[in-house]
């Protein structure tokens, strides 16, 4: 892999590459994960703060995708200065493909800044917003974004002006994916660390910027953070979350749901 190839992916639409499907295949068991946890609970408690914004990133121009919705939209890059985020996510940024991104439930896609900087080791020339993150976190000493609980909710920025923001689920590595960087391995090589990095719905309308705090406001409580979903969709987490939800505990996002009341009628692994 040289920065070469993230050049080219840029320009080709990707119909070459044979990417492996999507990492969660829905069905299968465990969704194609292990199904055991360990019993990792969430480092975080209701008003710590989890990690502090170090880019804010919004779509640099589209390129040609084989996908069904012929351009990708995963090229992003930081914006300076303050940035508006609204329901939609950040106000200078848009998906191409409507139908599996974006959204409210999807309005912002996060990433662990220390992931980003793993996988710039992998890529060479990977540069933030590349993998199509809007907000990069670094995490603090007790963990990173990854490690909050799915259902959780955030505020990111001041008080008076940031964000809130309900944590929804965690990105399914896609081909869309692997096209964005050229490599047909992506999907399994992204998942492979299970801190995929987690898309939010914004619940209040503002401003944030680099430098500023995310803080965990309220967790559900279910203890199944989002790293550990991913790594294991055990049946035992999935039938916890839906009993937080039942008891008005934690909203669980379509797309999320469906995963889970999958995994939740399967036997234990």
């Amino acid at each position: 892999m040289t920065p070469g190839v993230l050049e080219a992916a840029l320009a080709d639409d990707g119909t070459d590459l044979e990417p492996l499907p999507l990492a969660r295949v829905l069905g299968a068991p465990h969704a194609c994960a292990d199904g055991r946890h360990k019993n990792e609970p969430s480092p975080f408690h209701d008003g710590d703060v989890v990690g502090t914004v170090t880019a804010v990133c919004a779509v640099v121009a589209t390129r040609p995708d084989a996908g069904a919705a012929g351009e990708s939209s995963i090229n992003k890059a930081p914006v300076d200065g303050p940035v508006e985020v609204h329901r939609l996510g950040v106000v200078r940024d848009h998906q191409s493909d409507s139908a599996h991104h974006g959204g409210p439930d999807k309005a912002l896609y996060l990433l662990d800044a220390a992931e980003q900087e793993h996988w710039a080791g992998v890529l060479p020339g990977l540069t933030p917003g590349r993998l199509g993150e809007n907000l990069l976190i670094a995490p603090g000493p007790a963990g990173g974004i990854d490690d909050v609980e799915i259902g959780a909710i955030l505020t990111i920025g001041d008080p008076a002006t940031g964000i809130r923001a309900r944590v929804t689920g965690v990105r399914n590595p896609c081909p869309t994916m692997a096209r964005g960087v050229g490599r047909s391995d992506w999907v399994e090589t992204f998942s492979e660390r299970a801190r995929v990095g987690v898309y939010l719905s914004v619940l209040r309308n503002g401003t944030i910027q680099a430098g500023d705090e995310v803080r965990l406001m309220v967790s559900p409580g279910h203890r199944v953070t989002c790293t550990r979903w991913f790594a294991h969709h055990d049946p035992r987490d999935a039938q916890a979350m839906l009993n937080s939800e039942i008891f008005g505990n934690c909203v669980l996002a379509p797309f999320t749901r469906k995963y889970v009341q999958t995994a939740s009628h399967e036997q234990i692994g």
